[in-house]
């Protein structure tokens, strides 16, 4: 057990409240008890003062300085003192984290913490001071996280008082945290990378998915694989592993060895190893295909300290279609399939990992599932939301270990479609939490093919990364705590512990901008780089629903272009500048819905009105290239630069879209 401590001596504001339902409702996530004791306890957070507790010297530095840094992220510096064994002149000591103001530092309570979850921890608010202790280094990293959230909300709110109480708490699930799609999406900085671990801990997450198609890395093998887009190096991922490892979090590496191999069987030297010429599958049957995955795993395995490895292999549809044909005719398209996946799965193990896999193959050809050994760790994924999700049963009955994938809905989209996203989300954490599973996570997803035009431009996503964050740290609320938060509620903790604002406007911002879109899925995204002659048509022809949906989005973009620039928040303001910019792009998209709509009720009618439709596309052209200004400024402040130009192609093409668009309608070649 390791716990810490703290105190302090000021007398001030009462806490406003101080009945267990309401302190959980500003902390994320929500503790899974809280009670309320007799007397309060008097903070003055400019003189913080931390003492570490434990037997082990070197632990104690890891944790006192991961505490302060937990502080000054919220603005609190404090005073660090260890006390280990030795200064403690041989005796026992209880390992503890306790705070404090005055020279006298509370007593640890006496906690039998024997029986705890390794990654659970108790905290405690006592007269004289507060104090953290967990049965591991992991759960009392775990502590003072809540503890930095009650001093966060006393900051904020300029209140010195907190009712004394004591928590235990413990997570539902094993494994918590985010799938990020890297291979199709932007790839951040090294610096942005790591504050997004930071994030992780923060909301108590400790996994991290990357989601990586094979041509992202930069091989010794091949070193062209890619080159045309950004791509991580080997050292790269070691340096951001390591650095993950400080925060208790593990980097899983997800690469597509299968299915969604389209931009590396592009590749000259490749492009023969594909299941039909010109799809993203490998053959399945070919050793030639697999001495490539050899050489790719090779090379990836090593510099990653999980113990798992992802192999993908999800919605692998051509197999059996192509090169493999014969081999599906001779032996069936399972077992062809079964064959491919236990030859993966002992690649992986003499790298000394274990293997996982997305499940929705296996479970559309179920005869795979008696084929295949158990220790194959099974991700099962859906993303619409269910009351319950039945492939996920068949999965736990078979008797393979078990995650589960949920999604942010945040593709083709200008701001994640947050409704059904959440709702999906509570759902996967519960059941899984029911069936025992390992851990439940939730995914993002590039855009890499945009089709307008009947023209694909293979890009990374233009959905901003930032904007995830509101639905990761909900993903992690429930994972730790699989009960549904009420939008509302959620936005407001959100913001006081995100934002480190204490803003109902703004919280009513966030939580209109993740229902506006009500459960129309990848439906915004689609308007912002789509041909406009035949998207008024169709708008035209649409029912009733379509004008109010999309000035419900409008009314809330609108809403949030005028609340956000007068929130100052005092930490991670530029983030709030993304959401900001997206309300932009929105409005932007619903004004040129409704101008399409309009205008297509009236094609090859006398009353066209072309000029006013010409001047209305011609005015969203300006603003379009004001945004893509900003859009650009904003990308570059987080992400690196090569995916940037794949992007700017369908920025271009909408650009073209509304000049030529206003100058065939002066032309009169539009009627």
């Amino acid at each position: 057990m390791t716990s810490i401590c703290l105190a302090s001596c000021t007398l001030s504001m009462a806490l406003a409240v101080a009945d267990p339902d309401s302190i959980a409702r500003d902390l994320l996530p929500r503790p899974q008890e809280i009670q309320i004791q007799t007397g309060e306890y008097a903070v003055d957070i400019n003189r913080i003062r931390l003492q570490v507790r434990t037997e082990d010297p070197q632990a104690a530095a890891r944790i006192g300085a991961k505490a302060r840094e937990t502080l000054e992220a919220i603005g609190i510096r404090s005073d660090l003192e260890v006390l280990d064994r030795a200064s403690a002149g041989g005796k026992p000591l209880p390992p503890a984290l306790l705070l404090a103001n005055k020279d006298a530092w509370p007593s640890p309570p006496d906690w039998n913490m024997s029986q705890d979850h390794p990654q659970g921890y108790r905290l405690a608010v006592v007269g004289n001071g507060m104090a953290v202790g967990g049965l591991t280094e992991v759960g009392l990293q775990n502590g003072i996280q809540t503890l930095a959230q009650l001093l966060n909300i006393m900051r904020v709110r300029k209140q010195n008082v907190v009712p004394c109480l004591t928590i235990h708490d413990w997570p539902a699930l094993q494994m918590r945290g985010f799938s990020e799609d890297y291979g199709r999406n932007q790839l951040p900085t090294v610096e942005d990378h790591k504050r997004g671990i930071r994030f992780l801990s923060q909301f108590k997450m400790n996994t991290h998915l990357w989601f990586i198609e094979p041509d992202h890395f930069v091989y010794k093998f091949d070193p062209t694989i890619g080159q045309d887009y950004d791509r991580f190096t080997f050292d790269e991922i070691r340096e951001l592993v390591a650095f993950a490892k400080n925060y208790h979090i593990e980097v899983i590496p997800t690469v597509e060895l299968l299915g969604h191999m389209e931009k590396l069987l592009e590749h000259p030297k490749y492009r023969s190893l594909a299941e039909v010429e010109r799809s993203g599958d490998l053959c399945a049957s070919s050793d030639e295909a697999f001495e490539l995955v050899r050489k790719i795993v090779g090379e990836v395995a090593p510099a990653f300290e999980s113990k798992y490895f992802h192999c993908g292999l999800d919605e692998s549809f051509q197999i059996g279609k192509g090169k493999s044909a014969d081999a599906v005719k001779q032996k069936g398209l399972e077992r062809v399939m079964a064959d491919y996946y236990i030859r993966m799965n002992d690649l992986v193990k003499s790298h000394g990992k274990t293997m996982m896999m997305y499940a929705d193959i296996v479970l559309a050809h179920p005869r795979i599932i008696d084929l295949l050994p158990k220790d194959i760790v099974m991700m099962f994924w859906e993303y619409t939301p269910r009351d319950r999700y039945e492939g996920l049963d068949r999965l736990a009955k078979a008797g393979f270990p078990l995650t589960s994938l949920s999604t942010l809905w945040d593709w083709i989209s200008l701001y994640p479609t947050y409704s059904p996203a959440i709702r999906n989300m509570d759902r996967l954490a519960l059941q899984s939490q029911e069936l025992g599973a390992m851990g439940h996570f939730v995914s993002s997803w590039g855009d890499p093919y945009i089709g307008a035009g009947g023209t694909n431009f293979v890009a990374a996503g233009t959905n901003l990364s930032e904007l995830n964050t509101y639905g990761l740290a909900y993903c992690g609320a429930v994972s730790w705590n699989p009960k549904p938060i009420p939008v509302v509620e959620f936005s407001k903790a959100f913001v006081l512990q995100f934002y480190g604002a204490d803003s109902p406007e703004l919280a009513g911002v966030l939580a209109r901008l993740a229902e506006c879109q009500g459960d129309r899925t990848s439906h915004v995204r689609r308007f912002f780089h789509t041909e406009i002659v035949p998207t008024a048509r169709k708008l035209a022809e649409a029912d009733d629903r379509e004008a109010p949906f999309w000035q419900g989005v409008k009314q809330a973009a609108e809403e949030a272009i005028l609340v956000l620039p007068s929130i100052k928040p005092s930490r991670n303001a530029d983030y709030l500048q993304s959401v900001l910019l997206s309300a932009r792009m929105m409005q932007f998209t619903a004004d040129f819905a409704l101008l399409c709509q309009s205008m297509g009720k009236k094609l090859g009618t006398s009353d066209l009105g072309t000029k006013g439709f010409a001047d209305g596309f011609d005015a969203l052209a300006v603003r379009q290239q004001a945004l893509w200004k900003d859009y650009q400024k904003t990308y570059l402040a987080t992400n690196r630069p090569i995916n940037l130009k794949h992007i700017a192609a369908a920025w271009d093409y909408m650009h073209g879209q509304l000049t030529s668009t206003a100058a065939q309608l002066r032309e009169g070649k539009i009627k």
